[in-house]
């Protein structure tokens, strides 16, 4: 059965999953502002178990959304989906920085992120289809 708007799916399937990463970023990081220190030396303000979580949550949502597309086309869709509903509340309260080396972290942010986050989509994608082809020889 061929979907009659597949055009409305896709557009909601990458809005839940920007909105997803807006609340990834204020679940793991968007209530912590305050740095700690180790050794005298100023850390943070977000400690590596946040960005770990927070990342690998915004990764594990975006290969869904993937997988439920179905397209490869979608790739960069959903890779952009996801780090624009990041990086929005992010620059919103890294704006707030006196020194103005967050416009460089917001670049960073989006070439990185959405880089990394196509190319572990394009991994999902070949694997998918190996396995694929692999149970139509059986």
């Amino acid at each position: 059965m061929t979907d009659p708007e597949p055009g409305r799916r896709r557009i909601t399937v990458l809005v839940a999953l920007a909105l997803f990463s807006a609340g990834m970023w204020a679940a793991w990081l968007g209530w912590d502002t305050e740095y700690y220190y180790v050794d005298d030396v100023a850390q943070g303000p977000y400690r590596p178990v946040q960005v770990i979580g927070c990342g690998a949550g915004i990764v594990l949502a975006s290969v869904a959304a993937f997988l439920y597309l179905r397209r490869p086309t979608t790739i960069p869709a959903v890779a952009a989906a996801a780090v624009l509903g990041f990086a929005v509340p992010w620059a919103t309260q890294a704006s707030a920085d006196s020194t103005g080396l967050w416009a460089v972290g917001l670049l960073f942010l989006l070439i990185g992120g959405g880089t990394g986050l196509v190319a572990v989509l394009a991994v999902v994608h070949l694997l998918r289809t190996l396995l694929l082809a692999a149970r139509t020889r059986r």
